[in-house]
């Protein structure tokens, strides 16, 4: 994995560490990736605004299951470490 793919995932953590938060956050971030999914050219302005993250890690992160989204704090932890091992 290259340093910017490694950074990339980071960031899908990052992501997936806030839709795990707060339920207002989950239900907004689900909402806006539903509705932008649907579009043929997905703006993601507001998502992007909601998250602070590009238009193209938000586009990654509809690539992503719901099953892949749902994470313990725990599996966030071990996943952060591990990607950040990978950095060194």
């Amino acid at each position: 994995m290259t340093l910017q793919e490694i950074d990339d995932q980071l960031e899908l953590l990052r992501l997936k560490e806030l839709f795990m938060s707060d339920i207002k956050i989950r239900s907004k971030m689900a909402l806006l990736l539903s509705e932008e999914c649907a579009e043929e050219v997905p703006p993601f302005q507001e998502f992007c605004e909601l998250t602070h993250c590009t238009p193209e890690i938000a586009t990654m992160l509809t690539k992503v299951t719901l099953y892949d989204v749902i994470l313990t704090p725990e599996e966030i932890a071990a996943e952060r470490k591990r990607l950040e091992r990978m950095k060194l």
